[in-house]
């Protein structure tokens, strides 16, 4: 399986995900960002969100694991990336999720306890950043992150600098998100030249992404 396999799989839980729509959205007003839309929720609770989609898939959904429907709202869908909002059940009403990091993209919902938040940014889905998060509260927070990207590097002369990308290599990065200090540790990296073009690099990958979370 070659890796541009991935953006194909992306493309089809991103339609999969967004076919399960329980009711639409309505238009109340516009914004730079997009189209302001209200939706009402199963409780009755009238819930406003910024998409910029003019009918964005609403639906109700477990993502924070603890056995209560959610609902999850789409605010951007491109041809390999979905973005998300979450509004989470607290018992009484849906509440608005947090999240400590940019965007919550093709979310993936893994083992009961991990949302996985990843980007596709091109190349047959060997460029790509995702963010392994959990639940503290009603807050997202990020705990292991990796970014795939094509190698740069800075020449300076005086304070001028010069950066070149370098197309034929791709530099994988993880770090671990240390929360006390507010910092992250890089757990490993490497460099492939030429650009990987196997299903054994991606998963070389995800297994230091996931290395010591997963049983």
């Amino acid at each position: 399986m070659k890796a541009k396999g991935f953006i194909l799989l992306s493309a089809i839980l991103i339609i999969t995900m967004c076919l399960a729509v329980t009711a639409s959205a309505e238009i109340v007003g516009r914004t730079a960002d997009g189209y302001i839309h209200r939706y009402t929720a199963d409780n009755g609770q009238e819930i406003y969100f910024v998409s910029i989609e003019k009918e964005p898939p609403v639906r109700y959904e477990d993502v924070n694991f603890d056995g209560h429907p959610d609902l999850v709202m789409v605010t951007a869908l491109g041809a390999s990336n979905a973005y998300y909002e979450f509004y989470l059940w607290n018992g009484s009403e849906y509440e608005y999720a947090e999240h400590w990091i940019d965007d919550i993209i093709n979310y993936e919902l893994v083992d009961g306890q991990y949302l996985v938040s990843r980007s596709n940014d091109g190349n047959a889905g060997t460029l790509f950043h995702a963010e392994i998060c959990v639940w503290d509260g009603n807050v997202l927070k990020s705990i292991r992150t990796i970014v795939s990207e094509e190698e740069t590097s800075i020449v300076w002369e005086g304070r001028i600098g010069t950066q070149t990308t370098n197309l034929d290599r791709l530099h994988v990065t993880v770090w671990e998100a240390d929360s006390l200090v507010g910092e992250a540790t890089v757990l490993w990296e490497k460099t492939y030249e030429p650009f990987p073009e196997n299903q054994a690099a991606l998963d070389e990958m995800e297994a230091h992404l996931w290395d010591g979370l997963r049983k």
